[in-house]
This record gives C-alpha cells, sequence and structure tokens, in this order.
C-alpha cells in the first residue's frame, strides 16, 4: 500500500493507505482504510475513516464514522457519524453527531455526544454534553458545565474544576443510577445509588438509596425514599 502525504494544500480520492500524512490543509474525497492518519492543520474526509491511529494536532472533520484504535487529539474533532476507539485522549473539542463507544476516554476541553456515549473509564476536565445515555464503569467529572440525559455506572464523580474563567454554569442530569456518587455539585432530577455523598451544592428531586447516605447540611433533596 501507498503513503499518501498533503504539504500545504491538497485533495486526494479515498482508498486504501499505508500511511495518511496531512500537514496544511487536506481534503479526502471519499472513504480511506488505512494504518496511520497523523498531521497537523486542517483535514476533512468526505467519508468513513478506518485507521489503527489517529493523531492530529489542528482541526479535523468527517463526513461518515470514525474506527480507530488510538485517538489522539490536539484541537477539534468532527464526526458526523458514529466513533468507535479503544483509547481516546483530546486536548480541545470532541464532537460527535452518533454514538460514541469507546475503552478509555480522557478529554481536557469538550464533549458533545448526539447519541449513546459507552466506555469503560471517562475522564472529563471542561464541559461535556450527552443527549442520550452516558454508560460506563467509572464517570470523573470536573465541570461547570454539564448536559446529559442519563448515566448509568458503577462509580460516579462530580468535582469543581480549578478555574477562575467561569463562562458559564449549567449542571443538568436527568437521571443517575450507579452504585456509588461523590458529587460537589449536581442538579439531577432522579438519582439511584447505593452509596451516597453530596454537598451542599447539590440538588437533587428525588434521591433513592439503598446503602450509605452522607449529606453536607445546605444540600437539597426534595424527596428521599430508602429502598
Amino acid at each position: 500500500m501507498e503513503d499518501l502525504k498533503i504539504a500545504g494544500y491538497g485533495k486526494s480520492g479515498g482508498g486504501n493507505f499505508n500511511k495518511i500524512s496531512i500537514n496544511g490543509y487536506g481534503e479526502i474525497l471519499d472513504d480511506v482504510f488505512c494504518k496511520s492518519f497523523n498531521g497537523s492543520g486542517t483535514a476533512k474526509v468526505k467519508g468513513y475513516v478506518a485507521s489503527k491511529s489517529l493523531k492530529f494536532a489542528g482541526e479535523i472533520f468527517i463526513e461518515e464514522y470514525l474506527q480507530t484504535k488510538e485517538l489522539d487529539i490536539t484541537g477539534r474533532l468532527e464526526v458526523k457519524g458514529d466513533t468507535k476507539a479503544n483509547d481516546i485522549d483530546i486536548s480541545g473539542d470532541l464532537s460527535i453527531l452518533g454514538n460514541l463507544k469507546a475503552n478509555d476516554v480522557i478529554i481536557n476541553g469538550g464533549l458533545i455526544c448526539y447519541g449513546n456515549l459507552t466506555c469503560e473509564e471517562i475522564k472529563l476536565n471542561g464541559g461535556i454534553t450527552v443527549k442520550q445515555e452516558l454508560c460506563a464503569e467509572n464517570v470523573i467529572l470536573k465541570s461547570y458545565d454539564i448536559d446529559i440525559d442519563e448515566i448509568h455506572a458503577e462509580k460516579v464523580v462530580i468535582k469543581k474544576p480549578f478555574t477562575l474563567n467561569l463562562r458559564k454554569k449549567r449542571i443538568n442530569i436527568n437521571e443517575i443510577e450507579c452504585t456509588k456518587i461523590e458529587a460537589e455539585i449536581l442538579n439531577c432530577k432522579k438519582l439511584c445509588a447505593h452509596d451516597v455523598k453530596l454537598s451542599k451544592k447539590c440538588v437533587i428531586d428525588v434521591l433513592e438509596y439503598t446503602g450509605n447516605l452522607d449529606i453536607e447540611p445546605g444540600c437539597t433533596i426534595r424527596e428521599i425514599i430508602k429502598l
């Protein structure tokens, strides 16, 4: 298989490649299969990408789905279809219009997923929006900007971030179902858990628990149900 290299400005058709390297501005006009996809600048793929690794600094836009083992982005990645990866490390913004499935997800920046997000563990410092379900073993969020429909997890940790530049404060989760939760800040309609630890900055409409309950004075819970 040949390598595909674009330096400066260029366009290419799709196909099977050994390595894809884009430094500058590059467009690929169809689907691509490759062992590695890397570079810097701006890349646009008008199809899907199947690669063992995708490492890019800058902006990359994929019109269909993405499948890779290793995803490492500094900048912005937008995928209009589903995304499947083993390990994801993002410094910047990740936008998925479909579903996202991975093992480990680390994000310093922002994540928007319009479908379901399924992973073993997610660690995020920044903003997160999941329009449907977030399913994981461990969910660790440091954020003042959370908008998630449902969380299903073994352990959930929500902490206040260390930041002085607070543009907006939005913590909205419809439902959380987990074994253990520790939250410094939370706004949730329904929380179901075994062990619960909540700070005074938490507001819960309905809390159902079966184990230990540790609530800081000032925490607002409208209804508590011991199961």
